[in-house]
């Protein structure tokens, strides 16, 4: 894996430091993944972000959360496109 330089204005606070790292630690973990269970993350993650657009905008619809996930496990399965 390649290193990431942080930048970081002089006057931020400590979370920006600490939320990044956090990103670069999850980036790093899903890049080792297999093809399925990387598939799987990124599915859950569709659903998650979804269900909680419809509790937002329309009320909770989770039929097309969970159709959502379903199609982005197969379709990322299907193509791998790391």
């Amino acid at each position: 894996m390649y290193q990431r330089l942080i930048f970081i204005h002089p006057c931020s606070s400590n979370i920006t430091a600490m939320v990044l790292e956090s990103y670069y630690r999850l980036e790093a973990w899903a890049e080792d993944l297999p093809r399925l269970k990387f598939a799987i993350a990124v599915g859950i993650s569709s659903f998650i972000g979804v269900f909680a657009a419809s509790l937002f905008f329309q009320g909770v619809n989770t039929v097309h959360a969970v159709m959502m996930g379903v199609t982005t496990v197969v379709v990322y399965y299907a193509f791998d496109p790391r």
